[in-house]
């Protein structure tokens, strides 16, 4: 009996230690989450990545303390630890225009957040959609039959106005790269007619107006719509396009490319 009494002694003092080091100080630090993203590339498009995983430290008894109350002899301990930290590049754009929206996220440096080609919508231009402006860009009207002549000062516009919303945590640029559309289905091969379509592209940068209009008369024509913006701070861009309705544009289809880039600096 005083064996059997020993031993649940024995097993009780266990279990303490074991409640004692479940609710210890140091559990769950750094946390059970703390292997989540350690194998993200620092892309992100529209897509969650949920990595689990769990860091422990060694369990120890901090039961069973003994108390040195003599105060009369002070001592101190010091060191100076050298500290940095560092902060990872961020850098994120939401394009947003004719009904479909995208997020291109850039997570750590040498991420590069390149989406390609966008297939869900699409930059269109159509005299029933945008309808025509003149040389100003105001309106014409529009229509499947609208009676409006090719002219030179006549465009037809794109089929909406893309919003763009940037942000970095360090400088960064914003710029825009394309060219002329080239005929896929049209009557280009006349003499008379051009066998390209010009872009053109006008700009609003941060609630200003309307910038002058540019066109993409070459192949990769890049333009820099923000040169440089501050890390940290936001911004908004607004564009507008169209392409010319004039007497030398043969009747059909025409396709292009649009690219619109941001980059750290």
């Amino acid at each position: 009996m005083k064996k059997l009494s020993i031993l649940l002694l024995i097993l009780a003092f266990i279990c303490m230690g074991a409640i004692a080091l479940a609710e210890g100080p140091l559990d769950g630090i750094p946390g059970e989450n703390y292997m989540n993203h350690e194998n993200d590339d620092g892309v992100v498009f529209w897509t969650k990545i949920d990595q689990t995983g769990k860091y422990d430290n060694v369990p120890m008894n901090r039961s069973g303390y003994y108390f040195d109350n003599n105060g009369k002899n002070g001592q101190a301990a010091e060191m100076t630890l050298q500290t940095w930290a560092f902060i990872p590049c961020y850098l994120e754009m939401k394009v947003t225009g004719n009904q479909g929206q995208t997020m291109i996220q850039s997570f750590g440096p040498g991420a590069s957040a390149n989406a390609g080609l966008i297939t869900a919508y699409v930059l269109a231009f159509d005299n029933e959609i945008g309808g025509f402006v003149d040389e100003n860009w105001d309106s014409l009207g529009h229509g499947r039959n609208a009676e409006i002549e090719p002219a030179p000062g006549t465009y037809i516009q794109g089929c909406d106005v893309f919003r763009v919303e940037l942000y970095a945590n360090d400088n960064y640029k914003y710029e825009v790269q394309s060219g002329p559309l080239t005929p896929t289905n049209a009557s280009a091969d006349s003499p008379d007619a051009l066998d390209f379509l010009p872009l053109q592209m006008r700009t609003s940068v941060d609630g200003a107006a309307f910038g002058n209009t540019t066109s993409f008369d070459a192949a990769n024509t890049v333009v820099n719509v923000i040169p440089e913006k501050l890390a940290c701070q936001s911004s908004l861009v607004y564009h507008q396009f169209r392409v010319p309705y004039d007497r030398n544009i043969a009747h059909g289809r025409y396709d292009g490319r649009l690219i619109l880039r941001a980059a750290t600096l």
